[in-house]
């Protein structure tokens, strides 16, 4: 009987820890699955996969973004910047800032009509004039990072069509270390 208690003691105590340790398991990765987080007044994705746009908090390690919202006259410490609705684009936005000269603000780049003043029309209310934030789809959190490989001629698009506007040696050099793909997505140098 006292082998039988034994026995039953260790079972528990070994399907305990089998579930602590499958728990802690769960709970790291789901916290590492989040891929974006919603910035206001919008509510777009930014990236907490990059790097270079979402850096690790030095005490948490924890992914924490440059910038805590965007509007049109927010100043982006590094160029370009993404934002992602998830609900309409393929691609998110990027994001630039103008140079003082040329008025200020931001642009964004789209594929089909190069660069645009931020926001896009649809995120404003067009009674009010404010910000019209989009609802996001449960699990927005951990939606898959940008691909890669489609995303890597976007980003020098962008760059090139937002250098050929606005040329660095026009205005103070902020512009001329724009990010790459490669550096926003965090892939060491060749």
């Amino acid at each position: 009987m006292l082998k039988n208690k034994t026995k039953l003691k260790r079972g528990i105590i070994v399907s305990l820890l089998t579930f602590m340790t499958l728990l802690l398991f769960i709970c790291s990765n789901s916290v590492m699955a989040q891929n974006w987080q919603a910035l206001p007044p919008y509510n777009l994705l930014w990236p907490l996969w990059s790097p270079a746009l979402s850096p690790p908090n030095p005490a948490t390690g924890v992914p924490t973004p440059l910038l805590s919202s965007v509007t049109k006259n927010t100043f982006l410490p590094i160029m370009p910047v993404l934002l992602w609705d998830p609900l309409l684009r393929d691609f998110p936005y990027i994001l630039y800032n103008i140079p003082q000269p040329f008025g200020g603000g931001m642009v964004f780049f789209d594929q089909y009509y190069g660069l645009n003043p931020w926001p896009p029309s649809y995120l404003i209310d067009s009674t009010t004039g404010l910000p019209s934030p989009i609802t996001l789809p449960a699990g927005f959190a951990a939606l898959s990072p940008t691909a890669l490989d489609p995303f890597k001629d976007f980003v020098a698009i962008a760059n090139l069509y937002f250098l050929a506007e606005y040329p660095p040696g026009i205005f103070a050099n902020s512009v001329s270390n724009l990010l790459t793909s490669a550096e926003i997505w965090g892939l060491p140098p060749l």
